[in-house]
């Protein structure tokens, strides 16, 4: 502007100097006022005074936040967040007409957490979760735009960094809505909500093992910090929506989480908790953690001034979702937060991106609870079993994630304790036929039929079992006898004399043979001369379950859905126990 006035004050003294070299004196002295007048305009645009108001107030910018807020400065930030330009994830990650080409760059660079999130009142407003966090908290009211907000944030660190580096964990406690599209990232390795409490139960149990995995493999190493290891884990951010229901839902795992906040950033363990109102959801300890506190519209000036430490955040107009303050310790910065175009569409270019790196897919770092049904491998005839020396009989859940359901062959009895129709009989039909699919076994099955017990041979045994120390490698030695024996219960009644119970007590002692029983109640059932592995099928009275050998921790975990689920029993073999689903 300065320039456009000066040159016509520049065209004028070029004038008058041409006129006096030409001796045309009266006409110079005509054009010396507008010369005059062009003078004045250029020094009266000049910045000179705006920048000694600058110079005399110079900590007016840098005491805004800490003075107290007015309602000019209330006006002010509405006006600003209007002025914002609203641009989208895409735009601001330089998406073109093949994205998943500018995801691969990212990818192929080195990592880096310090994304997009927003514009502010400078230009694109960026976020490092490393160098500004590691933890972070959210806040604001229902419509303020915080699923929003954690979707634009997610998208934005998936496509910076591969699921090598980067994995996410989702816990959302209104529905499961927030998170569902961002399910199909390959970063996922696990996404909960609060209609399966217990499944979000079994994700802050793997989120506490993963963060003493993740100790060891630091102790091993030596490293004080993930980054120092020469093949670090991915770092793995927990993203929870309405942490307040977490802490009602689940009071029992807050420490699990105040353990990842604590912990957290050397381990490469980051935490972004979101709730409507801050005010006594999150404790101390967490919040001690917790270095970025981003405020969108909330209801009273007390929840603003708990992130902001003053009430602006609750000026913030209603009319301007996704508008809040970020305070990072350092400043309180205004912001419009960017949202995703198509949410859909972000997420296949990511998994694009994936398949073109060739990436492996993601384990999950938890699985489902246990379904309430297994199908059998073996429909009919003899299979071959897939485990040497142990029997498949369903899958087993050791809290966090599922494995196959296996008992041994050669180290002792079995023991199958349950009431009638809790399934008793097919898990001794599974174990047989399991038996019979091994080599070096002769499977034998006995039970009651038409009050009489009758006996039949699965399986006569080929190969050899196990050799002892005394016998030559010449002499073969005898299929080891696996007898499968259903209804035993008057075979350990110790007034029982007849060949039979005699035969079984004999089998019971004899370390060349496996007895898998059935029994009804353990009352006669000694452990371990009887049995040392047992698969007890709880009634629901406490006193009995315990006389079965289920642990009483244990116990207090099952629901009324387990008990009435058929199948549904406990693995007890030796110290431990799991949960256990037999197959169909």
């Amino acid at each position: 502007m300065v320039f456009a006035m000066a040159a016509p004050l520049f065209a004028q003294i070029m004038m008058i100097v041409v006129m006096i070299v030409q001796g045309q004196w009266m006409f110079a002295m005509m054009v010396v006022p507008g010369a005059i007048g062009c003078l004045a305009s250029v020094l009266i645009a000049l910045p000179w005074g705006s920048q000694a108001a600058a110079e005399a107030t110079p900590s007016a910018s840098s005491t805004a936040s800490s003075r107290p807020i007015t309602v000019d400065d209330d006006t002010g930030d509405a006006v600003a967040f209007h002025t914002m330009a609203s641009q989208s994830i895409e735009a601001m990650l330089g998406f073109d007409r093949l994205p998943w080409r500018t995801i691969v760059g990212h990818w192929i660079g080195p990592a880096d957490l310090n994304v997009p999130l927003g514009t502010g009142a400078q230009g694109r407003f960026d976020l490092d979760l490393v160098r500004q966090g590691p933890h972070a908290l959210v806040a604001g009211t229902t419509g303020s735009g915080k699923s929003v907000l954690l979707q634009s944030w997610c998208l934005a660190l998936a496509a910076c960094n591969g699921p090598d580096r980067l994995n996410f964990v989702f816990l959302d406690f209104k529905g499961g809505s927030a998170f569902r599209a961002l399910e199909q990232l390959p970063h996922t390795v696990g996404n909960v909500c609060d209609l399966d409490l217990a499944h979000a139960a079994r994700a802050l149990r793997a989120l506490e093992a993963e963060l003493t995995r993740r100790e060891r493999l630091a102790a091993e190493h030596h490293a004080a910090h993930i980054e120092d290891m020469p093949l670090p884990p991915p770092r793995l951010m927990v993203v929870i929506d309405e942490f307040h229901a977490l802490k009602d839902q689940l009071p029992d795992y807050i420490g699990r989480l105040v353990r990842i906040a604590s912990l957290g950033r050397s381990l490469g363990m980051h935490l972004i908790a979101c709730t409507q109102n801050p005010l006594g959801q999150v404790n101390a300890d967490m919040k001690a953690n917790m270095a970025i506190n981003i405020c969108l519209r909330v209801r009273d000036t007390m929840q603003s001034t708990e992130l902001l430490g003053d009430g602006r955040a609750a000026s913030i107009p209603p009319a301007l979702p996704g508008s809040a303050y970020c305070n990072d310790g350092e400043q309180v910065t205004a912001l419009r937060c960017a949202p995703v175009e198509n949410i859909a569409r972000c997420c296949r270019q990511v998994t694009l991106a994936h398949r073109f790196m060739g990436f492996a897919p993601t384990p999950p770092l938890f699985t489902a609870p246990l379904p309430t049904q297994v199908p059998a491998p073996i429909r009919a005839g003899h299979a071959r079993n897939r485990f040497p020396d142990r029997l498949w009989f369903g899958l087993a859940d050791d809290g966090i994630a599922l494995h196959d359901a296996t008992v041994p062959i050669t180290t002792g009895n079995i023991g199958v304790i349950g009431a009638h129709g809790r399934g008793k009989t097919t898990v001794l039909t599974m174990l047989a036929r399991s038996a019979a699919g091994m080599d070096g076994l002769m499977v034998r099955y006995s039970r009651v039929q038409r009050g009489e017990r009758t006996a039949e041979l699965l399986r006569g045994g080929e190969g050899s079992g196990a050799r002892t120390t005394t016998e030559t490698p010449d002499v073969p030695h005898p299929p080891r006898l696996v007898w499968v024996v259903d209804d035993a219960d008057e075979l350990f009644d110790p007034f029982n004399v007849s060949d039979e119970a005699d035969e079984f007590r004999k089998a019971l002692a004899d370390t060349a043979v496996t007895v898998v029983f059935a029994v009804t109640t353990a009352r006669h059932v000694r452990v371990p001369e009887h049995c040392v592995t047992r698969i007890a099928f709880p009634c629901g009275e406490r006193t009995a379950d315990l006389m079965t050998g289920i642990p009483s921790n244990l116990l207090a975990t099952l629901s009324q859905r387990d008990l009435d689920t058929p199948g549904r029993a406990v693995l007890v073999a030796g110290a431990t126990a799991c949960l256990v689903q037999c197959a169909a």
